[in-house]
């Protein structure tokens, strides 16, 4: 039977939650690499880090996925330009951006360079998982998976039990996974991954909306923009993401 897999950084390491179709399942890793070695035969992948780096100016998805999300659109970072990407420095990216982007580099994409740096060099690293994993956004998955309506923030009481709303209407096999997940998660898990904490608990509900949003657009999903390019290493600058149908 296929899997599905949603994959949200949470503090500590990569949280990933996977299902079947019926059974739903978390698990915390330590790197990309083990990502894929543990979930290599799933049918997507979908991760919340950009993939396809500009070489100048800013990619056409990270602007439609602004404007898909209206007053959300801040969650939605300005990707950073492959230079800057595998700068050295905190100061030489931001120079590296300015000459290629034409602006310079926020510290809260600074702190996602590592992340993204992991992800590029796993998908360049011959491993074959471009195809299966995808970048997506859990913002845009949440917005269209609730049939566009917009959700209060995630970092409140409020936007989390709006966002596990969302998640049951769809699909009524993830009923109650959410507090099976936050009771038990980590309890098997390497000491480095021991507890999801207060912090943590929008990284578990957004790598659930993920891993719904590949079970139900796998093979078939949208795409910001419709005709994504590529970027100079041929990897697809798009955010994918599906429809509450």
């Amino acid at each position: 039977m296929a899997r599905y897999v949603g994959v949200d950084w949470a503090s500590r390491g990569w949280l990933t939650v996977a299902t079947d179709g019926e059974e739903w399942t978390a698990q915390m890793h330590p790197s990309m690499h083990s990502v894929w070695f543990d979930h290599r035969d799933a049918a997507a992948i979908l991760v919340d880090v950009p993939i396809g780096l500009p070489e100048a100016g800013r990619r056409a998805c990270d602007r439609q996925a602004k404007e898909f999300l209206g007053d959300r659109a801040s969650s939605v970072f300005w990707t950073p330009c492959r230079e800057a990407v595998e700068a050295p420095t905190y100061e030489r990216a931001r120079q590296e951006n300015e000459s290629c982007r034409g602006d310079g580099l926020s510290s809260q994409a600074w702190g996602l360079i590592p992340r993204i740096r992991e992800v590029d060099r796993l998908l360049r690293d011959g491993v074959d998982a471009e195809a299966t994993i995808l970048e997506s956004h859990p913002e845009v998955c949440f917005r269209a998976l609730g049939g566009g309506e917009s959700l209060p923030s995630k970092h409140d009481a409020d936007g989390l039990e709006a966002r596990r709303t969302v998640l049951e209407a769809v699909d009524d096999s993830i009923a109650g996974v959410y507090e099976d997940f936050e009771e038990s998660l980590i309890e098997s898990q390497p000491q480095w991954a021991r507890r999801i904490g207060e912090s943590n608990r929008d990284d578990l509900l957004d790598a659930m909306g993920l891993a719904l949003a590949a079970k139900r657009g796998a093979g078939d999903f949208r795409t910001l923009p419709d005709d994504p390019p590529l970027d100079a290493e041929g990897l697809p600058m798009q955010i994918v993401y599906a429809g509450r149908r």
